[in-house]
């Protein structure tokens, strides 16, 4: 029998899997009794395969628990995958060992052939899961072969033409076309388009213009430069027949190239578009998501289907957002290519190539050259839009729960009490459904009638409020929200102008068109008047995949693309809106499915800043597109209490970075699930360092607030102590990341391109360049094992030095203990903690200088009102040589209030404690020094922050 891969249920909002995704990671795990390498536990196996179809039966032999027994394939491109097939064996205790049952499988497999196969065993015990993976038990398939493409020669240049610096070209389709999965388009058009000195785009189109291409008002294009660019960091060179084309470096360096040996050049039919370029061997790849996977990419196992869908974190699966852009790393230099269509297609690595097979759309690359980390993500953002400035008061701690005691404004203000007595820190308390009246959006329970009075409580004491708003309006007849959108025709429509129906939370449902021009001030309209009820800080958007708990009819293309992992067995229509959907704008969502997150973002943005003109808005969304982070932030949605979970958190992290969303995060503790004492205080230590750092759990489940364990309480306390020291240095990256588009949580590789051992380090990151953060990710571990890039780096607890070159070095690491340090030549500008965000901004500041071999350090320090969109700000630059440090103000329009309190210097390698401290020539009265381990401390300074000054000492 053929059985989906998750067989699940409702809760939290989101599946829960009853069944464990098994990867090919798992391989190395342990077997159990007669399982170990048995040739004899699958005998008899029997198969076909024709029109992509892998039909069998084998005989399994039995054992005293459940067993499942999963197919796994490899593709004639040489990738592995999952079918999806699952063929549970539910064993009764009585059976004998040696009994063998007989089970058969049959289900759709990649329709890009099947090389061969083997059969994987899980068997489950209780509280306990084993697998065999029967290596070496393979069954060849020998007429697997995908669809030929034999008549996919490609397409020739028949006319050539420059303007303006744009290359222009002409191609007709050379013979009579491939029409492997939809008519063949016989013209096409090729823009070559300088972008800037480091960008150039290449376009190829449908010269009738009858395919769908997206509007830039929804996704940015860029802007191409007017004037003559004389100096570029790229060539670009093409051939005649067939068309492909070639991007390179000056020196030669071939960054893209379409002529791939044994592939089709190109293939652009009406629903399948297929273009490759060459990679080299063990290519370092990073981005193409949303996903859960390794931060690198595995260059010869990755299958990324882009379809956004309700998918918590399985691994290597498709998930909320859709981002066709990936990064490659090569000989320290790095360069990225985004490929801009909202069409579902599939990206496949293997040995030597990327290909792109798409359902839709046209091809429109964007090649930028880099050469640095920090240039590449630039480059790429200066395309889609740089990332919004977040309210600075978003950095501190975010509190949500979903059910529990989370139904009613006291049991929410209870949990706050809780907290604020434990003496840990809180900026946020976020209301998921659980508020709304029967999950209507714009709505208050009964339990919640004096909401409102309770949000004026916590911005009484500098606290903020985000409650959640769902898209799928309820139909209901006198709800405001849903008479509204009818007046102004803004739902969603089949073809024959009838409304789409669909199930949420509040049962039946339609969903706003965003492409209406009235939907945005529809859902403004909304917003306003829900405010006025619930006076919140910023809005959480869920479920705008979007997801719906029916699947609808819908059309389906003949290229069916690998969505949730499970070739031909998820369409595209599962749990979600109907591709055959109308937009006002006349297109299919077939074409714009990967956009309704991203354009809800927009128009909540929109909203928000309507609301409270000149004020930074903050808008958390679960799906995204390219482009999003210049308007929403984002969490990683519905991850689960486990390990793996807590790992996957920093790859997904570090990957949203490269996609334009520095502020970003996972669920603290898990989603779903329940958490224990350890893997809790583990996240809690973690958790603390992500950009958007909210603990949140799921309905159904214990609560795992950090107050519930001592131990946990405490990590949270030491960790958060940290966070909430270094805001300035923290709400400093956020301010560069919307300038210059630079990441904020970074892989180690990013200030160290040219040190291949961090290439493939994804459990350590670092805090832009001056804060290495090792965390615990193995359960039951008292010490980790970690990477120090060269240079000198100090521990933040005692200011010694942890490692001067590079290498690794083991770690103390009990449980209560997180492992973070200083890269020497850093200055932190910090302030002295307290509870609250607006708190700490009232105290005075201090530096903390990390000296590197030179015995120098630098930083610099932005300060503004933290919530205005064009707000006046001070920037300031520092540094620190010999005994001497020199605090220059670059820009002075902002009042800086607190003062400089005292200055920590690590690695001061003086032998005697300065007796003299000096401000602009003159003694400091009551300033003190103490050294302590080549730590220096100058304290008692009390300096102004508003103009130049030189701070010395002997």
């Amino acid at each position: 029998m053929w059985v989906t891969p998750r067989m699940s249920v409702r809760t939290g909002r989101t599946k829960i899997s009853l069944l464990i995704f098994l990867v090919l990671s798992c391989f190395c795990g342990q077997s159990h009794g007669q399982y170990v390498d048995d040739p004899s536990a699958i005998q008899n196996v029997t198969y076909t395969y024709e029109n992509y179809v892998l039909s069998g039966s084998m005989m399994l032999k039995s054992f005293p628990y459940n067993m499942n027994a999963y197919i796994y394939y490899q593709t004639y491109n040489g990738v592995w995958n999952f079918t999806g097939t699952i063929i549970t064996v539910h064993w009764q205790w009585e059976n004998a060992e040696v009994t063998y049952g007989n089970w058969s499988f049959s289900g759709p497999i990649s329709p890009y052939g099947i090389s061969k196969f083997y059969v994987l065993l899980q068997l489950v015990e209780t509280g306990a899961t084993y697998i065999d993976d029967n290596h070496g038990q393979y069954y060849a398939v020998a007429n697997g072969a995908p669809r030929s493409t034999a008549n996919c020669t490609g397409y020739d240049v028949v006319q050539t033409s420059v303007s303006s610096g744009v290359t222009n070209l002409n191609l007709a389709l050379n013979g009579n076309g491939c029409a492997l999965y939809s008519s063949d388009v016989k013209n096409l058009t090729v823009s070559i388009t300088p972008y800037t000195s480091d960008i150039v785009r290449i376009k190829i189109a449908d010269t009738a213009n009858k395919q769908w291409q997206l509007p830039a008002n929804v996704v940015p294009e860029g802007s191409a430069s007017t004037g003559t660019i004389k100096t570029k960091s790229y060539t670009v060179s093409y051939t005649k027949s067939p068309f492909t084309f070639q991007v390179s470096r000056p020196s030669g360096e071939v960054l893209f190239d379409t002529s791939v040996s044994g592939l089709p050049s190109l293939i652009f039919e009406n629903e399948y578009l297929e273009i490759s370029s060459v990679l080299p061997d063990n290519a370092n790849i990073y981005g193409l998501g949303d996903m859960a996977d390794s931060f690198r990419r595995p260059p010869d196992t990755t299958l990324q289907t882009l379809w956004n869908i309700d998918q918590g974190t399985t691994r290597k699966n498709n998930a909320y957002g859709s981002h066709p852009v990936y990064y490659e790393l090569r000989n320290g230099l790095v360069h990225g290519v985004f490929l801009r269509n909202s069409n579902g297609m599939d990206i496949a690595l293997v040995p030597g190539q990327i290909t792109y097979r798409v359902i839709g759309g046209v091809l429109d690359f964007y090649v930028f050259t880099g050469p640095t980390p920090a240039g590449a993500l630039d480059q790429y953002t200066s395309i889609i839009g740089k990332p919004a400035f977040v309210p600075r008061w978003t950095l501190g701690f975010h509190q949500c729960r979903y059910g529990g005691t989370w139904v009613s404004t006291q049991g929410i203000k209870d949990t706050v009490d809780s907290l604020q007595q434990a003496g840990l820190y809180l900026d946020t308390v976020w209301a998921d459904i659980n508020y709304m009246n029967a999950y209507d959006d714009f709505t208050l329970g009964s339990g919640f009638w004096d909401w409102n009075a309770y949000v004026a409580t916590l911005h009484q004491e500098h606290l903020y409020h985000v409650p959640i708003v769902d898209p799928g309006i309820p139909i209901v007849n006198g709800y405001r929200p849903y008479q509204d959108g009818l007046s102004s025709d803004v739902f969603l429509k089949w073809p024959n102008g009838s409304l789409f129906f669909g199930q949420v939370w509040p049962g039946v449902t339609v969903w706003a068109d965003w492409f209406h021009p009235e939907a945005g001030t529809w859902w403004s309209n909304e917003i306003k008047n829900f405010h006025q009820i619930d006076s919140f800080d910023g809005l959480w958007i869920d479920m705008n995949e979007a997801s719906n708990f029916v699947t609808p009819e819908g059309y389906e293309p003949a290229y069916t693309i690998n969505n949730d992992g499970a070739w031909g067995v998820t369409g595209l229509n599962t749990r979600t809106l109907s591709t055959n959907l109308t937009h006002y704008s006349g297109v299919a969502e077939y074409n714009v499915h990967n956009l309704f997150g991203h354009y809800e973002a927009i128009h909540t943005h929109n909203a928000l800043a309507a609301l409270n003109p000149g004020k930074r808005t903050f808008v958390l969304s679960r799906s995204s597109f390219a482009g999003t982070g210049h308007y929403s932030q984002k969490w990683n949605g519905d991850n689960a209490a486990t390990w793996d979970d807590l790992y996957l958190s920093i790859p997904q992290i570090m990957s949203n970075q490269l996609f334009g969303i520095p502020m970003v995060g996972s669920d603290i503790c898990g989603f779903n699930g329940e958490t224990t004492e350890e893997l809790c205080n583990r996240w809690a230590q973690l958790g603390a360092f992500y950009p958007f750092s909210r603990h949140h759990h799921s309905t159904g489940m214990n609560d795992s607030f950090f107050f519930l364990w001592e131990s946990v309480t405490e990590s949270a306390l030491k960790a958060y102590t940290i966070r909430y020291t270094l805001l300035p240095y923290l709400y400093g990256l956020m301010q560069q990341a919307s300038t210059i588009g630079n990441a904020v949580f970074r892989p180690l590789w990013w200030d160290n391109p040219s040190d291949s051992n961090t290439y493939g380090i994804d459990t350590q990151f670092t805090l832009g360049n001056g804060i290495l953060v090792t965390p615990v990710l193995t359960e039951g571990a008292t010490s980790v094992t970690g990477y120090f890039p060269d240079g000198i780096w100090y521990d933040w607890y005692t200011g010694g030095v942890e490692s001067s070159s590079a290498g690794y070095k083991t770690l103390d690491a009990n449980l209560t203990h997180v492992n973070v340090h200083i890269k020497g030549g850093v200055i932190l500008p910090a302030q002295y903690p307290a509870k609250t965000v607006y708190n700490t901004t009232q105290n005075p500041y201090f530096l903390i200088a990390a000296l590197d071999s030179k015995g120098t350090s630098s930083g610099s320090l932005y300060v503004d009102d933290g919530v205005s969109v064009r707000s006046a700000y001070t920037q300031l630059n520092f540094g620190l040589s010999g005994s001497s440090l020199t605090i220059g103000v670059s820009k002075n329009s902002f009042n800086i209030g607190p003062k400089l309190n005292s200055v920590q210097i690590l690695g001061f390698n003086a032998t005697s404690v300065p007796s003299t401290i000096y401000l602009n020539g003159r003694t400091i009265t009551g300033a003190k020094a103490s050294l302590s381990q080549q730590v220096l401390d100058i304290t008692g300074l009390s300096i102004g922050l508003n103009s130049n000054s030189v701070l010395q000492w002997k």
